[in-house]
C-alpha cells in the first residue's frame, strides 16, 4: 500500500519516463555544447603569420585532446543511459533524485574538463577530472541497480541479464578512473594513458557478450 502510494503521489506531480528522460537528454546536450569552451584561442604576439597561427594550434592540442576525450566519454553515459531508459516503465522520487544527481555530475564535466586542458601536467587536474568521472560512472551504476532491483520499475519481462551487464558496465568506468587516481601522483601523463583502458573494454565486452548471444542462439535452436 505504502509503495502504491508513493507512485500515485509521483504520477499525482507529473514525473513521467518521457519528461525525465527529456530533461536528461537536454542536460547532456548542453554539458556537451559546453566542452567546446575548454579550446581556448590560440595567444599570437607580434605579426600574424600562418606559421605563428598553426604552431599556437599545435601547442593547444592537449586542449582539443581534453575536448574529445570528454566528449567521447559523454556520449558513452549517454548512451547507456538512454538504453536504461529505453527499459523503464515508470518512475519514482527516488529515481528521480538519483538521475538529479547523476545529471548534477554530467553537466560539471565541462569545469574538470577545462583543469585537464591547462593542467594536464598537474597530478591534482588529473585526479579532480578522474573523480567526477568515477563519481558519475558510480551514479549510473546505482541508477541501474536502483531502476532494475527486483524489477521495481522496469517490466517483469524484462531480462535482469541486461541490468547486470548495465550495472558492470558502468562500474567497469567508474573503476578505470578509480585506479588512474591512484596511478596520477606518480605520473600523471601515465594516469591520462590508463583511460585507454575504456575503450578497450568496450571492445571486449562487445565481443564476450556477441559470443554469449551466439551460445545461447544455438542452444535454443537445439532444443527447439
Amino acid at each position: 500500500m505504502e509503495i502504491e502510494k508513493e507512485e500515485q503521489e509521483t504520477a499525482a506531480f507529473g514525473f513521467t519516463v518521457e519528461r525525465v528522460s527529456a530533461l536528461s537528454d537536454g542536460v547532456f546536450a548542453v554539458a556537451i555544447t559546453l566542452l567546446v569552451l575548454s579550446i581556448a584561442v590560440p595567444t599570437i604576439t607580434g605579426h600574424l603569420t600562418s606559421a605563428k597561427l598553426a604552431h599556437g594550434l599545435a601547442n593547444l592540442w592537449p586542449h582539443f585532446f581534453a575536448y574529445v576525450l570528454s566528449f567521447i566519454i559523454i556520449g558513452m553515459f549517454w548512451m547507456s543511459h538512454h538504453a536504461l531508459f529505453s527499459a523503464i516503465q515508470e518512475v519514482d522520487k527516488g529515481l528521480l533524485w538519483i538521475n538529479m544527481i547523476y545529471l548534477l555530475l554530467i553537466v560539471f564535466v565541462p569545469y574538470p574538463t577545462s583543469l585537464l586542458a591547462l593542467f594536464g601536467d598537474v597530478s591534482t587536474a588529473v585526479i579532480f577530472y578522474a573523480a567526477i568521472m568515477a563519481a558519475a560512472g558510480l551514479m549510473q551504476a546505482l541508477l541501474g541497480f536502483y531502476a532494475t532491483r527486483n524489477h521495481r520499475l522496469v517490466d517483469d519481462a524484462f531480462d535482469l541479464r541486461e541490468a547486470n551487464n548495465y550495472i558492470r558496465h558502468s562500474l567497469e568506468m567508474a573503476s578505470v578512473f578509480l585506479l588512474s587516481i591512484v596511478i596520477a601522483p606518480f605520473n600523471s601523463s601515465a594516469a591520462q594513458y590508463f583511460w585507454i583502458v575504456l575503450f578497450i573494454l568496450q571492445f571486449v565486452d562487445a565481443y564476450i557478450y556477441k559470443r554469449k548471444d551466439r551460445k545461447a542462439l544455438a542452444r535454443a535452436e537445439e532444443a527447439a
